[in-house]
C-alpha cells in the first residue's frame, strides 16, 4: 500500500495553531457574550429613558430586545476575533485585547451618545485624534495623563482576566450551533422591532436603535400588504403617557410677550439660498432693503419633515424621532395662544403622507389645513386666498400668527404662463425621464415657480398690510434645498450638501435694524428668536437647541442632518464636516462646500471646539449677547434695536 504524502509544513503548522486554538472558541465566545451584556451598563439608562416614553405594554419587548441587542455585540467581537485562531495557542491572549478594546469603545460611545444623540462615527475619532484636542477642552495634562493610566490599566486588567478565563476553557462545546443560535436570536429581535415600528412608530426606533450597530429594520410594505393596515406616522396617540407634553421645559402659560404684532411665516418648498436674488424674486429682494439677511441660513435636515420639526420645536432633528414619538409638542403653539393669538395654518404643500398633522401640527387650534388639490400654483392661489379670507374678518385689535407653506417651487417646479421668464426651461413633462434633461433647464425652471412664490408673497403682505394697518413681524425662508445635478442628483433628502440645507433667512421686525448678517444660523433658532423678539425673558436654553439670531454666535457649530437617514454635518462660520452613513470618514470643506487648502489644519485648531460641541458644551452660546461677526454685518447682527 503506498503512503499519502506528508502535508507541505506550512499547511501543517496552520493546521496545528487552529487545533490549538479550537479548544477556546467556546470560552471565547461566552467571554464575548458576557462582555456584550456589559453594554447594557453603559447604554442602560439611555434605553430606559426610551422605553419610559412608550405604553407600559411595549416596554418589556423592547428592555428584551435590548439585551438581545447586547448579546448580537459580544457575538459581533466574537466573529470580528475570529480569525485570530491563526495565532493557535496566542489565540487567547489575542481575543482577550479585542474584547478589552470593544467595551472600552462602547463606553466612549455612550458618552457620545448621551451628549449629542448619535453613535461614535468618524468624526469623533477625528478630533479624539487631534493633538491636544482633549486637554485643550478644559482637561489638565495630569488630568488627561491620569485618565489615560486609568483606561490603560483597566484595559489590562480586562485582558489578565480574559486570559484566565478561556484558558479554563469554560464554554459551548458546540461553538457553531450556539453561533447559530444567537444569529436566530438577533435577526429574531430586529424582526419584532420592524413590526413594533410599523404598529407604534418613531419612539419603537428610537429605543430600538439605543445600542450601537443596531440598523432599524423597517418592513411597512410588506406588513401593510399582510395586514391590510397603514403604518403608524411619527406617533401613535394613546402609545405614550407623555402626549401633549412641550419640548422645552418651561410652561406655556409662563410665557409673557411684552409685545404682540401680527406674525407671518411663510415658507417656501425647496427653496435653495442662491434663488433669492433681484432677477428671481425681485419683490422679496426689494423688501429686504428693509427687513434683516441672514446670510448663512442653514434648515435643520435636508428633508422636509424633519424640518419643520427643527424650525417649530427649536429642537436639533436627529431628535425628531424620540421627541415626536413620544407624543410631545411644541412650546410655540401654546405659548401664542396664552398671549391671545389667533392662529392659522395652511400648507398647500401637502403635509399629511408626512404625519405632521398628527406630529407638528397636533395641538394648534383648527389644525393645518393641507388638503388643496390641483396643480401647485393653483394650491398656492386657494391657499393665499384662504389666508386672506382669515386677515379680512379678523378682530382687529386680536394678534394674528398665520402660517403659510407654499409648494410652487416643490419638483416639478409648476408656475402659470406670466411666470415664464427664465429659458430654456424643462416644460415640466416626463417625470422620470428628467434624467435626460439638462441640470441647468432644471434649475430654470425652478427660477420661474421661485418668481411665481414671490409674486403670490408680495400680493400677500401687501394686503395683509393694508387691511392690518401696519406691518407683521414676517420670517420668511425655505423648508430645506434643492439639488440640480451639481452631484449628478436631482432634489433633496438626500445628502447635507450646501445646496440642500443652505435656504434663504428674511425676517421683518421693527426690533431688528435693516442689514445682512453673516453668522451661522439655523431652523433651530426660530423659536428663541421669535420669543426673543416678542419680548420673552426666559433663558433661549430653555427653549431648545438654538439660539436667538439677534444674537449670533460666530463661533457656533450648527448641527444638520439628512433625516431619515443619520448623515450629519457641523457647520461654522469657517469649517464645515460633513459625516454619518454613507461617508468613510469626515468631508472637510467651507460653509458652502467649497475645498479648503488648509481643511487639516483647520479642523486641527477647531477640535477642542468640535469636542466641546460634541460633549453638549460648558454653557449656552444664547445666554448673552455676543459681538457681531467683522464680514459683511451691520448692526441687525449686534442684538434688537430699541422698540
Amino acid at each position: 500500500m503506498s503512503r499519502l504524502p506528508h502535508a507541505p509544513p506550512a499547511t501543517a503548522g496552520l493546521r496545528r495553531r487552529l487545533e490549538a486554538a479550537r479548544p477556546f472558541l467556546g470560552p471565547a465566545l461566552l467571554w464575548c457574550v458576557l462582555h456584550g451584556l456589559l453594554s447594557l451598563g453603559f447604554f442602560g439608562s439611555s434605553l430606559l429613558s426610551a422605553a419610559e416614553r412608550l405604553a407600559p405594554a411595549l416596554r418589556p419587548l423592547v428592555l428584551a430586545g435590548g439585551v438581545v441587542q447586547s448579546l448580537f455585540l459580544g457575538l459581533l467581537v466574537f466573529v470580528v476575533a475570529l480569525p485570530l485562531v491563526l495565532l493557535g495557542r496566542h489565540y487567547v491572549v489575542g481575543v482577550s485585547v479585542v474584547v478589552a478594546v470593544g467595551v472600552a469603545l462602547l463606553g466612549v460611545d455612550s458618552l457620545v451618545l448621551s451628549s449629542l444623540g448619535f453613535h461614535i462615527n468618524g468624526l469623533v475619532l477625528a478630533v479624539a485624534l487631534q493633538p491636544r484636542a482633549l486637554a485643550e477642552t478644559g482637561l489638565s495634562s495630569a488630568e488627561v495623563l491620569l485618565v489615560a493610566a486609568g483606561a490603560v490599566t483597566l484595559l489590562g486588567l480586562d485582558v489578565w482576566a480574559g486570559v484566565l478565563f478561556l484558558r479554563r476553557r469554560h464554554g459551548p462545546r458546540r461553538v457553531l450551533r450556539a453561533v447559530l443560535l444567537l444569529t436566530v436570536l438577533c435577526a429574531g429581535e430586529r424582526l419584532m422591532s420592524a413590526y413594533l415600528i410599523f404598529s407604534h412608530g418613531g419612539a419603537v426606533q428610537h429605543a430600538a436603535t439605543t445600542l450601537p450597530l443596531q440598523a432599524p429594520v423597517r418592513m411597512n410594505t410588506l406588513l401593510t400588504r399582510f395586514t391590510g393596515q397603514t403604518p403608524a406616522a411619527g406617533l401613535r396617540l394613546g402609545v405614550s403617557p407623555e402626549a401633549g407634553v412641550p419640548a422645552a421645559t418651561i410652561d406655556p402659560a409662563a410665557v409673557r410677550f411684552t409685545r404682540r404684532p401680527d406674525i407671518v411665516i411663510i415658507l417656501a418648498e425647496s427653496l435653495r439660498d442662491d434663488f433669492f436674488r433681484q432677477d428671481v424674486m425681485p419683490n422679496l429682494w426689494r423688501r429686504a432693503g428693509d427687513g434683516t439677511r441672514f446670510l448663512l441660513h442653514h434648515s435643520a435636515a435636508s428633508s422636509t419633515d424633519y424640518s419643520l420639526f427643527g424650525l417649530f420645536f427649536g429642537l436639533e432633528a436627529q431628535r425628531r424621532d424620540a421627541v415626536v414619538g413620544a407624543g410631545r409638542t411644541p412650546l410655540l403653539f401654546p405659548a401664542l395662544r396664552q398671549n391671545g393669538y389667533h392662529q392659522v395654518f395652511f400648507a398647500a404643500s401637502s403635509v399629511d403622507w408626512m404625519g405632521l398633522k398628527d406630529t407638528v401640527f397636533r395641538d394648534v387650534q383648527g389644525g393645518l389645513r393641507t388638503d388643496y388639490e390641483g396643480r401647485s400654483h393653483l394650491r398656492d392661489e386657494a391657499m393665499v386666498k384662504d389666508a386672506l379670507a382669515v386677515v379680512e374678518t379678523a378682530p382687529s385689535d386680536t394678534p394674528l400668527f398665520l402660517f403659510l407653506f407654499f409648494a410652487g417651487t416643490h419638483f416639478d417646479y409648476d408656475y402659470p404662463p406670466r411666470s415664464e421668464v427664465f429659458s430654456p426651461a424643462w416644460d415640466g413633462t416626463g417625470g422620470l425621464a428628467t434624467t435626460r434633461v439638462p441640470g441647468e433647464h432644471l434649475k430654470a425652471r425652478a427660477w420661474n415657480a421661485a418668481y411665481e412664490v414671490d409674486t403670490k408673497v408680495e400680493a400677500l403682505l401687501s394686503r395683509i398690510e393694508a387691511v392690518r394697518g401696519r406691518r407683521p413681524l414676517t420670517l420668511f425662508t425655505g423648508d430645506h434645498g434643492e439639488e440640480f445635478r451639481e452631484y449628478g442628483r436631482v432634489g433633496h433628502a438626500t445628502d447635507v450638501t450646501a445646496y440642500q440645507l443652505h435656504v434663504p433667512m428674511l425676517i421683518f421686525d421693527e426690533r431688528l435694524a435693516p442689514g445682512e448678517v453673516d453668522a451661522v444660523t439655523g431652523h433651530v433658532d426660530v423659536v428663541s428668536t421669535l420669543f426673543d423678539l416678542l419680548g420673552d425673558t426666559h433663558d433661549p436654553a430653555l427653549l431648545g437647541d438654538g439660539i436667538p439670531m439677534t444674537r449670533p454666535d460666530p463661533s457656533r457649530y450648527l448641527l444638520t442632518t439628512i433625516g431619515w437617514e443619520p448623515r450629519y454635518a457641523l457647520i461654522g462660520q469657517h469649517l464645515k464636516i460633513r459625516f454619518g452613513a454613507g461617508l468613510p470618514g469626515t468631508e472637510l470643506t467651507d460653509v458652502r462646500d467649497q475645498p479648503l487648502p488648509d481643511a487639516q489644519a483647520r479642523f486641527a485648531a477647531e477640535a477642542p471646539r468640535i469636542l466641546r460641541r460634541l460633549r453638549g458644551g460648558a454653557e449656552h452660546p444664547g445666554s448673552a449677547p455676543v459681538s457681531a461677526p467683522d464680514s459683511r454685518s451691520t448692526p441687525a447682527a449686534a442684538g434688537p434695536a430699541a422698540p
